[in-house]
């Protein structure tokens, strides 16, 4: 006997319902969403609405309320979305997006424009984020970290050419825009869209390589370069990307990009992309746009070994911020001799006399001050040298000199003399207070690095040109500290609830 056959509930996909939606209930009291829209609603938003043409009493389409468009790139960073056509396909289908929007429909255009427009109204944006975290006593400025990470512009490395190249790139592009001109003056009263659209596109390749000359024309004056096979060479793309090594060994156009960060907290109090792939001249910068933007210096400053040199310290001693970083002394391999002197023979090994000034040789024969080389940042180096005639007739001659050395060679050695600040420093960071904190570095300079990165998906930049690649690294932030103040607030609050 067979068994019946069940009956099951048929799924129908072809029928179209019609649903009611209360938009205020797609999300719940305590969304995310609900708390960026209220936090952006308390926020002075004149400097974008300055930027709107359309207003009451005058004809002109309608303008996208600024409030929405940053609660939506806010919302969007908390959710790791960077992608201007991603947000707009959002809004149709997810809870958050679609409240935010009120179920209209937002152009990709308009989140692209918007992003990277208005930069002064950003800068004030995220200013008075800072203001509102201050205020709460949530940043104190006393003591900051500053560290930096590569992150991978919107350039490929075979968009790199040299200088002649790039300049018959853009005469073709040059040509191009003129032809697309003409026809646009033809087409005038047709007011093709497209046409349009292919004539801005034009301009804008034509421009990214007339910056893209001055930038190859740039480093060759100055003979700054990342990698040797990149000489004299500029992104057809994005003339600001420079060729970085990121944390994998490899090299790939990047921007270094430098957040100060605030202990008390972890909160972002400073955010710049730079073209420089170093750090090593990145400190007096950020404490310029800290007390810039801020109004303050911070107290201290942490910052590791890339940072430390005599210029930085010499910086913040004339900034009045107490600096904290690890030396490069300490990181330097043991000293070898290119000659293949044995170990008695080094310059390390030769005894200094500090009251005669002098060193004296294995062969008892005395160095005395020859010269003195002023460098920078206060640097002295002492250069000393033997008698011509003793290294002559020296019977260790052969142990010293080097193989090719002539009749006249001498032996001579360098000593460095390091300014005030920088021996102030070094004794500093001797002490064990000094250690404890620089040892608290990586766990607050490194976090910000790690959020932006991985839960905001900026691993590499939308935009192009160091100016729009530091407003898409602020929105990462601004995002960031925004979900970190959240995260504060609750925590104080289920505190408060269990108290």
């Amino acid at each position: 006997m067979t068994s019946p056959t069940p009956r099951l509930v048929s799924i129908d996909r072809r029928q179209i319902l019609l649903r009611t939606v209360d938009v205020e209930k797609l999300i719940d009291e305590d969304h995310s969403a609900r708390s960026l829209w209220e936090v952006v609603g308390r926020l002075d938003l004149s400097l974008y609405h300055a930027q709107i043409a359309a207003v009451e009493g005058r004809a002109g389409r309608e303008h996208t309320d600024p409030q929405l468009l940053i609660s939506l790139w806010l919302y969007a960073y908390s959710r790791g979305i960077s992608s201007a056509r991603e947000v707009a396909r959002q809004c149709e289908f997810e809870p958050g997006f679609q409240w935010l929007c009120g179920l209209q429909v937002i152009s990709h255009r308009t989140l692209s424009g918007f992003r990277s427009e208005h930069k002064a109204a950003l800068d004030d944006l995220f200013v008075q984020v800072l203001g509102m975290l201050s205020a709460e006593g949530l940043i104190t400025l006393e003591r900051v970290t500053l560290d930096g990470t590569k992150i991978k512009a919107n350039a490929g490395g075979n968009s790199f050419r040299r200088k002649e190249k790039l300049k018959l790139h853009l005469e073709l592009a040059r040509d191009q825009v003129r032809i697309l001109n003409a026809e646009g003056e033809e087409q005038e009263t047709t007011a093709n869209r497209q046409a349009a659209a292919r004539r801005r596109a034009a301009r804008q390749r034509a421009s990214r390589l007339e910056a893209a000359v001055r930038e190859v024309e740039r480093l060759q004056e100055e003979k700054k370069h990342d990698r040797k096979d990149f000489v004299g060479r500029a992104s057809g793309t994005d003339p600001d990307a420079h060729v970085m090594r990121n944390g994998e060994g490899g090299t790939v156009p990047s921007y270094n990009v430098q957040l100060l960060t605030d202990v008390t907290h972890g909160l972002v109090v400073n955010v710049e992309a730079t073209t420089d792939a170093i750090d090593y001249r990145q400190l007096q910068p950020a404490l310029e746009r800290c007390e810039r933007t801020l109004g303050k210096k911070p107290k201290q400053i942490v910052a590791d070994g890339d940072y430390t040199n005599h210029a930085s310290v010499q910086a913040a001693a004339a900034c009045g911020v107490d600096f904290y970083g690890s030396w490069q002394d300490s990181w330097k391999p043991v000293e070898r001799d290119a000659q293949g002197r044995s170990a008695e023979f080094l310059a390390s090994a030769f005894p200094f006399d500090a009251k005669r000034d002098c060193f004296t040789c294995p062969a008892g024969q005395i160095l005395t001050h020859h010269a003195i080389l002023n460098r920078e940042n206060g640097v002295h180096t002492h250069v000393y040298r033997a008698p011509k005639a003793a290294c002559r007739n020296c019977p260790l001659r052969g142990q010293c000199a080097p193989q090719d050395a002539r009749s006249a060679w001498r032996r001579s050695i360098t000593r460095s003399e390091e300014p005030a600040t920088t021996m102030a420093f070094k004794a500093k960071m001797a002490t064990e207070e000094a250690r404890q904190i620089y040892a608290k570095r990586s766990q607050i300079a490194e976090f910000p690095h790690a959020w932006i990165k991985e839960r905001c998906g900026l691993r590499q930049f939308r935009c192009r040109n160091r100016l729009k690649v530091t407003m898409e690294a602020t929105w990462a932030c601004l995002s960031y500290n925004l979900t970190r103040w959240f995260s504060i607030r609750r925590k104080s609050n289920l505190g408060t609830a269990f108290a």
